[in-house]
Order: structure tokens, then C-alpha cells, then sequence
């Protein structure tokens, strides 16, 4: 598809192409910018950035990268210079019955037990949250390869360092991730249930975007 939408812009027919840029990227845009700013509002207006910049960008790229990794580059950056921009994105959602049952949390079935939901909707908080802690190229490191299941070569084009710079800043944003996690659960109490970062964030986060 992504060769559809080039020849698409480049034939003229702009709104098609957008739409279906749309329609392949933009739950899978919106899941990153929610996992880089933390706030759902944010989240969703960034997007609209990132549209407006891939509508003005498109003419410019030249196929010196895919138009996966290139798009991806340029969510990382509006969203990084969304958060500097706008201090609301730096407020997460506070714990209350409504964050608990947000469509953005995991939801489990009415059959499951009431206490086990609210701990597990509880455990994703925390480790979102967690996530946010971390410093930005740590945060867009994990998320991408974590989450995005991007290759090291792929995220090294998206954050344009090199391949081993990105291996190395994954071992470290995961040991940062699981110390955070580990610190939050045992300050509340909470079980980590032995989880590994990347573990916890594919359990606890993958549902984001859904």
C-alpha cells in the first residue's frame, strides 16, 4: 500500500492518498504519540499534527528510506516537539474510576473476578506511568522496538543513530523500565509477578491503541 499512497500524491490525487495513509497508519500513530506523551487528548491532537506534516512532507521524500520508517521518524519528532510545546502533555490521566475503565485499559470479560479486573487495570497504570518516567530516547527506544516490534535497523532510521547505539539504549531503557516498575509495585503492595520490562509492556500496554 505504501507504494499506492506515493503514486497516488504524486498522480494528483491527494485526498486518496491521504486516506489511505490514514486508514494503514493512523491507529498505529496514535498508539506511539499516546505512549510518548501520556494523555489521551494530546495524543489525538498530535496526530492530527503528524497528518498535516506527512501532507506537507510527502512531496519532499525521496525513497532513501522506506515510507514506514520515514513516517515513523516524523511522528517521533512532532511528538517530542509536542510535549516541549505543551505542558498538558506532560500531566498523565489521575487513577479514578474512570481512567479504571477506560476503554484504553486492558477490559476483561463481566465473567472475571471484579478484584482481579481492578488489579490488572491497575498494574497497567502503574507501568504506563512508568513508562512515562522514562527519559525521551529511552521512552522512543522501548516503544518502538517493544511495542512497535521494529527492527534495530529499522528504529535506527526512525531515530537516525546507528544500529549498535540502539541495542545499547534498549538494554538500558529496559533495565530502567523494570526497576521503575519493580519500585511502584513494591511501594503499593503490588506483585510484579517476576515480569521482565518487555514483558510488562507488551501484557500491560498493548491494548492502548485498541
Amino acid at each position: 500500500m505504501d507504494a499506492e499512497i506515493i503514486r497516488l500524491y504524486k498522480a494528483g490525487k491527494r485526498d486518496e492518498s491521504l486516506r489511505k495513509f490514514a486508514e494503514k497508519y493512523q491507529s498505529r500513530l496514535y498508539a506511539v504519540a499516546r505512549r510518548q506523551i501520556g494523555n489521551n487528548e494530546d495524543a489525538l491532537d498530535a496526530v492530527q499534527e503528524i497528518l498535516v506534516h506527512f501532507d506537507k512532507s510527502l512531496p519532499k521524500f525521496k525513497g532513501e528510506s522506506s515510507l514506514y520508517t520515514w513516517t515513523f521518524r516524523l511522528a517521533m519528532n512532532v511528538c517530542l516537539n509536542y510535549k516541549r510545546k505543551h505542558s498538558r502533555a506532560n500531566q498523565s490521566a489521575p487513577l479514578d474510576e474512570k481512567t479504571l475503565n477506560t476503554g484504553l485499559l486492558i477490559s476483561e470479560s463481566p465473567a472475571d473476578n471484579p478484584d482481579v479486573m481492578c488489579r490488572t487495570r491497575f498494574r497497567q497504570y502503574v507501568v504506563e506511568q512508568a513508562l512515562l518516567e522514562l527519559p525521551d530516547a529511552q521512552r522512543a527506544v522501548l516503544v518502538l522496538c517493544d511495542l512497535e516490534e521494529m527492527t534495530a535497523p529499522q528504529v535506527a532510521q526512525v531515530l537516525e543513530i546507528n544500529p549498535n547505539a540502539v541495542k545499547s539504549r534498549l538494554r538500558r531503557a529496559r533495565l530502567a523500565f523494570k526497576r521503575i516498575v519493580d519500585r511502584e509495585f513494591e511501594a503499593l503492595g503490588i506483585e510484579a509477578d517476576g515480569l521482565h520490562a518487555f514483558e510488562c509492556t507488551h501484557r500491560y500496554l498493548s491494548a492502548i491503541s485498541e
